[in-house]
């Protein structure tokens, strides 16, 4: 933990019993921190936590007032996330949530104690595909209604501090992985533990990619920092992979030997087309079709230089290093 979190001794995060959310209470009070605990089911976070539990959504703005009393620093972590299976449908949810939930409780804590408040946000804010590796001083293109509304969310969030008088920062999290994740590292795991992973192309294509731990060690680095006010951050763990490099890692953690052999990207691109072609008849992407596509093949790298120089902020986990305690926490899970 950064010394930065002496200079706090109460927080509220929000989103608490998710994925990040609970790996942020659990270092939080074990560093003798007070935590206000809220989401709309909290019953997982019962059983790990001592925090004051907050049980609702932050369109109750009663429940909002209590929570933010007499708290220092805010982590807002609700939100509709990233779904691409179903991006098309309900987009208004991505901006009532995403934009019109970040901004009630932002009016909660215009009258609080509140001198810090921290939204994690997502590099697709950005763009979902680009040859460059890309930095904050690139002009945000997001694609998606999450990308977008997370946005919006971020602008929000800096001319609320502005005008109120406490600091903000929005640090946008390239793929989060780690114990407890569900999401696309789990899966590969899973394929790779089962023999089914093959690898499209050569797999020399790099994703920018960020530990869960990392993201913590961020949130508490930029709490009272002057020179983190107003700013957005890219956090990654500072190091890209490239999808045959995860293979590898994954596979020795395993203790699987890897497969030598892959789909040449040409025929992967027929299967895509006829994905595409089946889902669009029935109505329902399927699984593999031309995006899926893109996303296995594509490189996206994210630079988190910034943070790294402007708050000295500086990660100690990567892949290597931290992927048996992913593989631990997938084969708990496996096995309940």
């Amino acid at each position: 933990m950064n010394s930065s979190t002496k200079s706090f001794s109460s927080v509220l995060v929000t989103g608490a019993n998710g994925f990040i959310g609970q790996h942020l209470v659990r270092c939080l009070e074990k560093h003798g921190i007070k935590v206000n605990a809220l989401d709309i089911n909290t019953k997982n976070l019962k059983t790990i936590s001592k925090a004051n539990i907050f049980e609702g959504n932050i369109f109750n703005n009663e429940l909002l007032n209590k929570a933010v009393q007499d708290v220092e620093v805010v982590y807002h972590l609700v939100a509709k996330t990233h779904d691409s299976s179903n991006m098309k449908k309900n987009i208004e949810d991505y901006f009532k949530i995403n934009v019109e939930g970040t901004r009630n409780l932002l009016n909660a804590c215009i009258d609080s104690k509140v001198k810090h408040f921290v939204f994690f946000s997502s590099v697709k804010t950005m763009t979902e595909e680009s040859k460059d590796t890309l930095d904050e001083t690139v002009t945000p293109n997001p694609t998606t209604p999450y990308g977008e509304s997370k946005l919006i969310a971020e602008k929000l969030v800096a001319d609320s501090g502005k005008k109120y008088g406490f600091k903000t920062t929005s640090i946008r999290l390239s793929l989060v992985y780690g114990p407890g994740n569900k999401g696309n590292i789990y899966k590969m795991i899973e394929s790779v533990d089962k023999g089914q992973f093959i690898m499209i192309g050569r797999g020399e294509n790099k994703r920018s990619m960020v530990y869960v731990e990392n993201v913590v060690d961020a949130a508490f680095a930029i709490v009272g920092q002057e020179q983190a006010n107003g700013k957005v951050f890219i956090v990654t763990d500072g190091k890209d992979y490239t999808v045959k490099e995860l293979y590898e890692v994954i596979a020795k953690g395993l203790g699987k030997r890897p497969l030598r052999f892959y789909v040449p990207v040409g025929i992967a691109r027929g299967l895509a087309w006829v994905g595409d072609i089946v889902g669009h008849i029935a109505r329902k992407p399927l699984s593999f079709n031309s995006d899926a596509l893109g996303k296995l093949t594509n490189s996206l790298t994210f630079s988190s230089r910034k943070i790294q120089e402007e708050i000295r902020f500086n990660m100690k986990y990567n892949l290597y290093n931290s992927i048996d305690e992913t593989i631990r926490s997938y084969r708990e899970r496996k096995s309940n």
